[in-house]
């Protein structure tokens, strides 16, 4: 049995396909497949059902992923310890970041941040606010941004900034929508949604179930590229943080309206360990990222507010 063998079942299980999970590990389909296969005939058992909306676990199949996960995050740990030692006069801070980020805080990070310690490395990891508290849980990351309170012993999240998730339109056919958008106008419209961003279409869901209905035209793609070029075409609508689509925003392709319903605001901290137990280099990427998010703060160009924090 190989270690490729191991990530490759658990990507094709994580994103519920094999095509998703050939484009997150940037192998082709038929490779990832006959990996799988190849696992199935070693043990003479079925790991997986395959249907037409993708794959799932079959009991021998959900046996094998929980122990294929414990041996991938031990071999994780374990990289990331054995790359420290290699590295110990430089400093390596690893984040998990939220996908509103990337294109915002992540560029100013890498750039200005070298400039003043260039005797450090900063390593982004991109996913969504659960996924990244999970790999933090199993240190994995140093940072993490995450959408909920955290205080322990040892750690501690801290407060950054709020918004409110909008929709997200091309401005020739936004601007006949009424704003804010009832839940009754959102409903009707042609929308499309992250696959794996399950918290965000729950909370939709259970907004529109209160008062009887549901969405009507609905579509998932894995694909924030996609996604914004469905949007701006004019071909579907999307529900977002402004920050996600702030370029395209900024120069006219996409507008942003606010939704009636409260349970689209969330606030963002930073996990990590608590000040007194952070080393030298947790201690600055701290301070610097506190210094970037109150910059975009006050330049109000990403549509964050304070932190809430109730």
């Amino acid at each position: 049995m190989k270690f490729d063998q191991l990530r490759y079942f658990n990507a094709a299980v994580e994103e519920k396909s094999l095509t998703r999970a050939a484009e997150l590990l940037e192998v082709s389909q038929p490779a990832i497949g006959l990996q799988i296969k190849s696992l199935e005939k070693r043990f003479g058992v079925n790991l997986l059902k395959r249907h037409a909306r993708g794959v799932s676990l079959t009991p021998e199949g959900k046996y094998f992923h929980e122990k294929a996960k414990e041996i991938l995050v031990m071999a994780n740990q374990l990289d990331r310890k054995m790359k420290s030692k290699g590295t110990r006069k430089r400093g390596i801070v690893r984040i998990g970041i939220i996908p509103s980020l990337i294109s915002t805080v992540v560029p100013d990070s890498l750039e200005r941040f070298y400039e003043s310690h260039p005797d450090m490395t900063l390593l982004f990891v991109q996913g969504f606010a659960k996924d990244l508290l999970e790999d933090w849980q199993k240190d994995l990351l140093d940072f993490a941004f995450i959408n909920q309170k955290i205080e322990t012993k040892s750690s501690s999240s801290y407060p950054l900034y709020s918004e409110d998730f909008k929709l997200i339109g091309n401005p020739e056919i936004i601007n006949e929508v009424p704003s804010p958008v009832p839940l009754e106008v959102l409903q009707k419209l042609p929308m499309l949604f992250y696959g794996n961003d399950i918290e965000l279409r729950t909370r939709i869901d259970d907004g529109l179930r209160s008062l009887g209905l549901e969405l009507n035209d609905v579509i998932e793609i894995s694909s924030h590229k996609i996604r914004k070029e469905l949007v701006k075409q004019k071909r579907r609508f999307c529900v977002a943080p402004t920050a996600l689509f702030s370029n395209d925003i900024q120069m006219g392709y996409c507008k942003a309206v606010p939704i009636k319903l409260d349970t689209l605001r969330r606030t963002i901290y930073l996990v990590g360990p608590k000040e007194k137990l952070m080393s030298e280099f947790q201690l600055a990427i701290l301070q610097y990222i506190k210094d970037l998010i109150d910059e975009n703060l006050e330049s109000g160009k990403l549509d964050w507010n304070k932190p809430d924090q109730k």
